[in-house]
Order: C-alpha cells, then sequence, then structure tokens
C-alpha cells in the first residue's frame, strides 16, 4: 500500500513537472514573438476595434499576418496572438480589409475581414465575445489578383488568382496569346485557383518557365504546388 502511493505521489509530481515546463516553454517561445500595427478599424458603436497585425517570432518562422478584436481604449499587446484571424504571409501581400456592419436583426454588429483567394489560414474564428458583447465574423474571398499581363516591352506573362473556377475566361484569354504559350494551374484544398501563362517566348521551354514562375509569384512554393496543362 505504502509503494502504491509512492509511485502515485512519483507520477503527479512528474505530471505537474512536465506541466510547468510545458508552461515555461511556451512563456519562453512566445516572448521571442513581435507584434507590428498593420492597420486598425473602428467598430460602430466606437467600442471596440479590429486590427491587423505582423507578427514574427525570428528563427525561420517567417512572418504571419493575424487579426485580433480589442477595446478601442486599448492598445496591441506586444507579445499577444491573434484571438480572431492567424494566416502564412506578411500584411503587405495579403492586404486584408476590416469592414464592420451592422446586423439587421439585432443590436449587434458584424465584422467582415475580406481575405484573398490564395491566402494559407491557420486559425479562423467565426465569433468574438467578451463579457458584454459578442461579435459575428465572416470572410469574403475575393480576387487577390486580377487577369493582368505584363506590357513592357510586350506582354509575355500573367498571373490570375481566383476563388472561382473560370477556366472557359482563362483558356479564351490563353488561346489570343502568341506562339510557344504554356499554361500553370494550382487548386488548393479550398478550391482556389491560381493561373500562371508564359507566352511569346522563342522557345516552349522558356514558355513553360516562365507559367510555372507566374503562378507561384506572391507566395512560397512550399504552399503552392503548381502543374503546366497546357
Amino acid at each position: 500500500m505504502k509503494a502504491m502511493k509512492v509511485i502515485l505521489i512519483s507520477i503527479v509530481s512528474a505530471l505537474a513537472l512536465f506541466g510547468l515546463m510545458a508552461i515555461l516553454l511556451g512563456w519562453l517561445l512566445s516572448s521571442m514573438c513581435g507584434n507590428n500595427v498593420y492597420t486598425e478599424s473602428l467598430s460602430l458603436d466606437k467600442m471596440y476595434k479590429a486590427v491587423i497585425f505582423e507578427r514574427s517570432c525570428g528563427g525561420t518562422s517567417g512572418h504571419s499576418t493575424q487579426v485580433s478584436i480589442i477595446k478601442a481604449d486599448e492598445q496591441l499587446c506586444d507579445n499577444c496572438a491573434g484571438d480572431v484571424l492567424v494566416a502564412n504571409g506578411h500584411p503587405n501581400n495579403n492586404k486584408l480589409k476590416l469592414v464592420w456592419l451592422a446586423q439587421h436583426d439585432s443590436q449587434g454588429q458584424q465584422l467582415q475581414i475580406h481575405i484573398p483567394a490564395d491566402i494559407a489560414i491557420e486559425t479562423q474564428e467565426t465569433t468574438w465575445s467578451s463579457w458584454f458583447d459578442s461579435i459575428d465574423i465572416s470572410y469574403p474571398v475575393f480576387d487577390h489578383y486580377p487577369l493582368a499581363c505584363e506590357q513592357t516591352p510586350q506582354p509575355k506573362a500573367c498571373q490570375f488568382v481566383t476563388n472561382d473556377q473560370k477556366l472557359i475566361d482563362v483558356l479564351i484569354k490563353y488561346e489570343g496569346f502568341k506562339n510557344h504559350k504554356a499554361l500553370a494551374v494550382s487548386v488548393n484544398d479550398m478550391g482556389n485557383v491560381r493561373y500562371g501563362y508564359g507566352f511569346g517566348y522563342d522557345s516552349m521551354l522558356k514558355a513553360q518557365r516562365r507559367a510555372l514562375k507566374e503562378c507561384t509569384k506572391g507566395t512560397s512554393p512550399t504552399h503552392v504546388k503548381c502543374e503546366l496543362i497546357r
């Protein structure tokens, strides 16, 4: 019986020590991170504000775009992670847009976070609550890049990113390009489509290389896998 008590005490002590070490490690890791506020948007009742900020933890972790909702008279804390949205990439590249809307069927309000079609999201909350208020959150998706081509010295490359598979429009545009042309495409798990074109080159190989480059432009090749289809 005594031996059993000793074993139980040892197990509990080991678990407590492990938990303490995990908390300490988490605190140390968070203290290495820094936040840089990108933009703020005040709620309709001027009680809260949504904050878009860039968070970096140094090393090879890279940058992330994060969103938090805080009281209007507060400042974002230095080491706090986003409590609404966490996504890969810098805010300059993701180009999020914040829009506050009134709820027609209640006295509440809604926050819309407009996000690009090819954003890589890690955390995405649909509601945010305080002691007294609750805010619904939605994420309308916009086309990050319109179908646009280089104009100097002559059109040779295009990129198109959309959350809608506008393949017919893409192929119609493609058919009008000059010879030695190539089309690369990538579709992620959310159904978002990214196209890259290369055309007007003196060899098919050059056109294919440019198409793949355009397809991955603006994002990490580790997050986007493009394949040639034409």
